[in-house]
């Protein structure tokens, strides 16, 4: 028999079947919980990519979470979770768009981070569900009371309730951020997430946890002791989280603090699911003596292979829902059963929902395209003749650098904070490169790098520069220690601040004559870089940009 894991085979040998069942089920137990957690890194690593990457490789992120929380404990860990919840906070915040005048939109990147950060929640959530389903059952055959303590949480949900509880913080910290919620991601079938629906379970079962078992306070005394969860010490500080409401919590001294502590949490999470009933456009509602969903529903009907026949789909949908609006704008004439006309009711009051939600989708896309449409284009016309590479260009294309430098058509220009870089990197002083064998390739390119530049700065190269980020140039980097203290931005600010050095933009020089004419830059510089982040802040200020393979063959050099 054989197990594929990968591209890997392994080979089993059923030779006493009886005996070494239960040791070769643990073992392999334990290589797909490694298995997991490796794929689970690398897609997540693997979410800075293109766009039209990123929904299949989102898929593969929750079919790996998904996975790794079936297996009982855990092996992602508390800790591990808490991080990845971080995480994608982070990326929520991170990607928000900076113009002020933008308080209801989100960039492409901020709506893929909030649906996969959700997905993510959701997963938790699930799990939790199943969790707490389980402890329910064992409860009913043993107790009559219905009632689910917070001492008989298993293990496993104990593990899931601080992840879940500090996304729950930040959700109520900033609202804004994921409602209305985000387009669902494009995902298959056997992996979509409705994160709605499932907190309504999770609230419905929720409902019967009682949390009282160790009693909370709200004010100090002297026979109390404040209680402060493994989590919030964890992210105390973390920007994301600055906006979550904290209240502080007290516990009598000689109260267990563990059961303390799922305590808080469970009150704190049914804070929060009442909140959800609580928004303008509330997400979760109590009908039929039940919590249920009252979000959009996830809609992936022809989307899944984002065809043109998909794209039509949706449009018809739309034309739909208007005919039926229009039709239904009566109210019904009451000939009818009573359940026929709260049937009729409830659709059109659906229906309204959904009519009022596409007109407001289709004035914020317009508002948009005439924005655009009013705005001046830009054309630059790019002549090459400064070149400024990035620290990670003289360690992952240190041979084309010389190539360019060799062939004496350009003037390569040296951030001073580049040659700290590989100074530091040379050291072996950098964090960001760590791990064994990669350190020391990063370490031996650095110095051979730094040997090249002092070797090509001794000879005075005539087309080799350095430059401060205050734009000074320099002819020796034998003294190359640069003060940039009250200098705004990081060390990518600095290096675009030289590319600016050689940007020197006068409006009469290209505002146009005409007012419907583009605006005329002309650009003698290019800043070469693989880094995403570099490339997209180069743009926006008007800096010309490419990566050294594509200018090295956009030049013909080599």
């Amino acid at each position: 028999m054989s197990v594929t894991l990968g591209n890997k085979c392994v080979s089993v040998t059923w030779l006493t079947f009886s005996v070494a069942a239960q040791n070769l089920n643990c073992t392999l137990s334990k290589v797909l919980c490694k298995f997991n957690i490796d794929n689970l890194l690398l897609y997540y690593v693997s979410l800075d990519a293109k766009m039209e990457t990123f929904p299949s490789v989102a898929a593969n992120v929750l079919k790996e979470f998904r996975a790794l929380l079936q297996h009982s404990p855990s092996p992602l860990g508390n800790t591990r979770m808490l991080q990845l919840m971080a995480i994608n906070m982070f990326a929520v915040h991170h990607s928000q768009l900076k113009d002020s005048g933008s308080e209801n939109c989100r960039s492409v990147i901020q709506e893929h981070a909030t649906a996969l950060g959700l997905a993510i929640f959701g997963l938790l959530v699930e799990r939790c569900v199943e969790q707490l389903k389980e402890t329910a059952r064992a409860r009913s055959s043993e107790e009559e009371d219905d009632d689910i303590k917070v001492s008989t949480f298993s293990f496993d949900l104990k593990e899931l309730l601080p992840s879940v509880k500090v996304w729950s913080d930040w959700m109520l910290g900033h609202p804004d951020e994921w409602n209305p919620p985000p387009n669902s991601l494009i995902l298959p079938k056997e992996i979509a997430i409705d994160v709605w629906a499932i907190l309504a379970e999770f609230c419905n079962i929720f409902t019967a946890v009682n949390q009282s078992e160790v009693p909370l306070y709200k004010d100090p005394d002297e026979d109390l002791t404040l209680l402060v969860l493994e989590e919030d010490k964890i992210l105390s500080g973390f920007v994301p989280l600055l906006a979550a409401p904290q209240d502080p919590c007290y516990v009598e001294t000689a109260a267990d603090k563990v059961i303390a502590a799922d305590c808080k949490r469970v009150t704190v999470l049914k804070y929060f699911l009442e909140a959800l009933c609580g928004q303008e456009e509330p997400l979760l509602a109590f009908k039929g003596g039940k919590y249920v969903s009252m979000a959009p529903i996830p809609d992936s009907l022809g989307k899944e292979d984002g065809s043109q026949q998909g794209k039509q789909l949706e449009d018809q949908e739309e034309d739909v829902i208007i005919e039926e609006y229009e039709g239904q704008s009566s109210e019904p004439d009451g000939s009818g059963g009573e359940d026929d006309i709260k049937e009729l009711r409830a659709k059109k009051q659906a229906l309204t929902k959904r009519f009022v939600e596409q007109q407001r989708r289709q004035e914020k896309i317009q508002a948009v395209l005439e924005d655009q449409t009013f705005k001046r284009q830009i054309e630059i016309e790019i002549t090459p003749v400064f070149l400024v590479p990035d620290t990670n260009g003289f360690i992952d294309h240190l041979p084309s650098l010389v190539r360019l430098l060799d062939c004496k058509l350009y003037i390569i220009v040296v951030p001073l904070i580049v040659i700290n870089e590989l100074d530091g990197l040379a050291k072996g002083q950098d964090t960001d490169y760590h791990g064994g064998n990669h350190a020391k390739l990063v370490q031996e390119r650095a110095k051979k790098a730094i040997d090249f530049l002092e070797q090509k700065f001794e000879s005075r190269d005539s087309c080799l520069r350095a430059l401060t980020s205050r734009g000074n140039e320099l002819e020796s980097i034998a003294f190359r220690s640069e003060d940039t203290t009250g200098q705004q931005g990081n060390n990518d600010d600095l290096i675009l601040s030289c590319c600016l050095h050689y940007c020197k933009d006068k409006a009469k020089d290209f505002m146009p004559v005409h007012k419907d004419e583009p605006i005329r830059l002309h650009r003698d510089v290019v800043l070469l870089t693989d880094d995403r982040n570099m490339r997209v802040k180069a743009l926006t200020h008007n800096v010309p940009v490419r990566a050294i393979p594509v200018f090295l063959k956009w030049a013909k050099v080599g």
